[in-house]
């Protein structure tokens, strides 16, 4: 999913500041559909614009001008041609996960259980939002994007499971049994006992 897609796709509700764009990409649950920086907004919505997909209308608020971006028929063509197109499989940057796979047997699992532990509370919070954001009043939900609503509250509920059995797991010492065809295991600790062995010896 580009960046300028997302961005059509945010216009499609309604004409929108840049400041409205920005807070579709800080709300709590918007981890769970895209990530992108509020840096790269305005550079790409004026590539928009200066390729025809969009353009800029003054809004008068409270007796201010805001500059609002709305869709060309241009920018609506583009926008759904895309929605057409079979989405990718989503790429998963997990920073949890990754240490997760990387922790070694000589370091502490008390410190893996607090980073567990910290992610179970951020999850507890996004849940919360997830469950009130299809009744909180103001937010705009299509029927089909409840659907999607339904998915994250799904996913992160078991994020929670995941979360409860393997800090579980940690505390009793009672993990599942890896895959070491190699004695990759041995291997890396008896490197890793070196290195350091070699740097407090200097």
């Amino acid at each position: 999913m580009s960046v300028e897609h997302t961005l059509l796709a945010v216009l499609s509700f309604w004409p929108s500041t840049g400041y409205n764009i920005k807070s579709e990409f800080e709300h709590k649950a918007a981890g769970l559909y895209w990530g992108m920086s509020y840096g790269s907004i305005y550079p790409k919505l004026k590539k928009l614009e200066d390729e025809g997909f969009i353009y800029t209308v003054e809004q008068e608020d409270e007796g201010r001008k805001k500059k609002l971006y709305e869709l060309t028929s241009k920018g609506w063509e583009e926008f759904e041609n895309w929605l057409k197109v079979p989405p990718s499989y989503p790429v998963i940057k997990d920073e949890l996960l990754m240490k997760m796979s990387t922790w070694h047997e000589d370091m502490d699992y008390d410190i893996l259980i607090s980073h567990l532990t910290k992610r179970k509370e951020e999850t507890e919070d996004i849940l919360r939002f997830v469950k009130e954001w299809p009744q909180n009043g103001y937010s705009y939900i299509s029927k089909l994007g409840t659907l999607s609503i339904r998915f994250a509250e799904m996913r992160l509920e078991t994020e929670l499971k995941w979360i409860a059995e393997s800090i579980e797991a940690l505390k009793k010492d009672d993990l599942p049994n890896g895959q070491d065809p190699h004695g990759n295991t041995e291997k890396l600790l008896e490197r890793r006992r070196k290195a350091i062995g070699e740097k407090k010896e200097k």
